[in-house]
């Protein structure tokens, strides 16, 4: 019987060093859906004292990466198209949903939104392009990459 894709993204995204400097909390993981939390904090800013633009494309990416993978196998970004459409306020924590919206054997496309969790402002939208590789996810049950040294 094969793992559950979910459980195996689960472990390995809890392993994964981007996303602990990030702090970013996976809330939901489903086949073709993500949705990925963040805390606005100081380490986060711009030079201005903004949330960095990086920061948001990160918190999309990550929901991405965990929507197109929960299939159980391998895609990787072909695209990702980010519209950023209002600051986000110090402190505030955003969520980022990715949803898919069409796939075909080796493409999938996305549409995702990322929003302040209390007030429900709206802080970016995007669409993204995935490819899929056709193999298994390279993970075993305890969320090590098969193969790595």
């Amino acid at each position: 019987m094969k793992p559950d894709p979910v459980q195996l993204l689960l472990k390995r995204s809890e392993k994964e060093p981007f996303r602990q400097f990030m702090d970013l909390e996976v809330l939901e993981i489903k086949p073709g859906n993500a949705l990925v939390a963040m805390r606005f904090s100081k380490k986060l800013q711009n030079i201005f004292g903004m949330l960095h633009g990086g920061a948001v494309f990160s918190l999309l990416d990550e929901a991405f990466q965990l929507a197109c993978n929960a299939h159980g196998q391998v895609a990787v970004a072909q695209e990702l198209t980010i519209y950023y459409l209002a600051p986000a306020r110090a402190g505030a924590r955003l969520l980022a949903r990715v949803s898919e919206q069409h796939a075909t054997r080796k493409t999938a496309l996305y549409k995702a939104k990322v929003w302040e969790e209390d007030s429900e402002k709206m802080i970016a939208r995007a669409s993204a392009m995935a490819y899929r590789k056709g193999t298994d996810l390279p993970f075993n049950e305890k969320g090590e990459l098969i193969n790595e040294s």
